[in-house]
């Protein structure tokens, strides 16, 4: 049967946009004839030619740069003038073959957990339109899950690969930092940020990864390794608060790791449970100097406001508070590299619940799931920001409480994000 060409691929996307996104929101911008003419290019393509992610449909997060589109970040002071050139990772996509298709909606100026704080509107989770799609790289997850593209590149500051990624149903990374350019990517806090792709398909992910790291050849796309590993569950992060159907994800997880000869055995990070509160102080100093240009339009959203109050408040009046977030981050990257010493990776889950729900007039619903009320989907993913590691979300079912995606999260040793994404694979494979 011959291979589908790639503008084939791309009307079957075009449909299924057409039919749902009025509802999702998970696309700020889509030129379809210019995406039509990117397909039709890559078609006369030769077959020896073609680049190890042809004809890849691709959306970016609303912070990337593409030439000849305004690089928003969902924001109400977004301004006019187009980017002059492709954010670097953006051109390593396309030289590998990828067509990108479209802008995805995202929290403004990804500050956020659930997209609703983006100037057009909050994405619905695909998988019940009534809940979040999680944030801030909610539209990106929502785009895959809901078939509009085969691959999402979103950012990763906190969580917001990961954790949308976890509520949907699909993988995400957010890889070691430096390991995949920044450069045309807005910045929120550089020492946190990644850039990492979310899809549905764990070897196209691997792909992706490689040609984003720069690393990729046209046959790249190995199976996972079956060597020996060893697993370390993290204990603070595998009981409450996690929901009661997230825990039973986890220890079906565990079960089926043991089943296929993969050791797990218990480790401790004795700070994680007060990473977020770090998190939130540091980000918030950190995104300080970043934020300024969009406040002087006047046109900034009231959680761009909130957080250089925050940081405002902190530099001037407790300077302790802030010293005291740095020190529990170095004690906390030194607690993961312990950790890691005696096993390959870090396992827990991606997030303490399935994603939260939308009050019906659009923001969510005050309840301590509520990403806008604090950011609690995000307690267990910024361990590896503040540690500076890998850290991937595999999809690993339903939860037995809602129905909803249950994502595992496994954390690895900077710099080994590629035995990281094998394992996720091994882990996808065993669940």
């Amino acid at each position: 049967m011959p291979e589908q060409s790639v503008l084939a691929r791309l009307e079957s996307r075009l449909a299924a946009i057409a039919a749902h996104d009025r509802r999702l929101r998970a696309l700020v911008h889509l030129d379809q004839d210019e995406a039509r003419r990117a397909a039709a290019a890559l078609d006369r393509v030769a077959e020896r030619d073609r680049g190890p992610l042809h004809g890849v449909v691709t959306v970016v997060k609303d912070n990337i740069d593409v030439a000849g589109q305004v690089t928003g970040c969902c924001s109400p002071a977004r301004g006019s003038a187009p980017a002059g050139e492709d954010a670097p990772v953006v051109a390593r996509l396309r030289r590998a073959g990828a067509l990108v298709l479209a802008r995805a909606n995202m929290d403004e100026l990804a500050m956020g957990a659930s997209t609703a704080t983006s100037v057009h509107g909050a994405t619905r989770n695909p998988h019940d339109h009534t809940r979040s799609p999680g944030g801030s790289s909610g539209g990106c997850a929502a785009a895959v899950a809901a078939g509009f593209a085969d691959l999402a590149i979103g950012t990763d500051t906190g969580g917001s690969i990961r954790e949308p990624a976890s509520q949907c149903g699909i993988w995400g990374l957010a890889p070691s930092p430096a390991l995949v350019p920044t450069g045309g990517v807005v910045p929120f806090a550089p020492s946190c940020d990644r850039v990492g792709p979310m899809a549905l398909d764990p070897a196209l992910l691997t792909r992706a990864w490689d040609v984003m790291a720069g690393s990729a050849s046209a046959a790249s796309d190995p199976a996972p390794a079956p060597t020996p590993a060893r697993i370390g569950l993290v204990t603070e992060l595998a009981g409450e608060p996690n929901r009661p159907g997230v825990r039973a994800a986890l220890a079906t997880t565990v079960a089926s790791l043991r089943r296929t000869g993969v050791e797990v055995v218990e480790v401790s990070l004795p700070d994680a449970p007060g990473a977020l509160a770090a998190y939130m102080t540091l980000t918030s100093v950190e995104c300080l100097p970043h934020l300024r240009p969009w406040l002087a339009t006047g046109r900034a959203g009231t959680e761009v406001v909130r957080r250089t109050r925050l940081a405002t408040a902190l530099l001037r009046d407790d300077l302790d508070r802030v010293a005291d977030a740095q020190a529990l981050r170095e004690r906390l990257a030194h607690q993961c590299a312990v950790a890691l010493g005696k096993c390959d990776a870090l396992l827990s889950p991606t997030m303490p619940t399935t994603a939260p729900g939308f009050a019906p007039a659009g923001p969510p619903t005050v309840d301590v799931a509520d990403p806008l009320t604090a950011p609690y989907t995000d307690c267990w993913t910024v361990v590896a920001n503040l540690a500076g590691l890998p850290s991937l979300s595999v999809p690993v079912g339903r939860s037995e409480d809602d129905g909803m995606p249950v994502g595992m999260m496994l954390t690895g040793r900077r710099g080994d994000d590629r035995r990281l994404v094998d394992l996720g694979r091994r882990l996808g494979g065993a669940v």
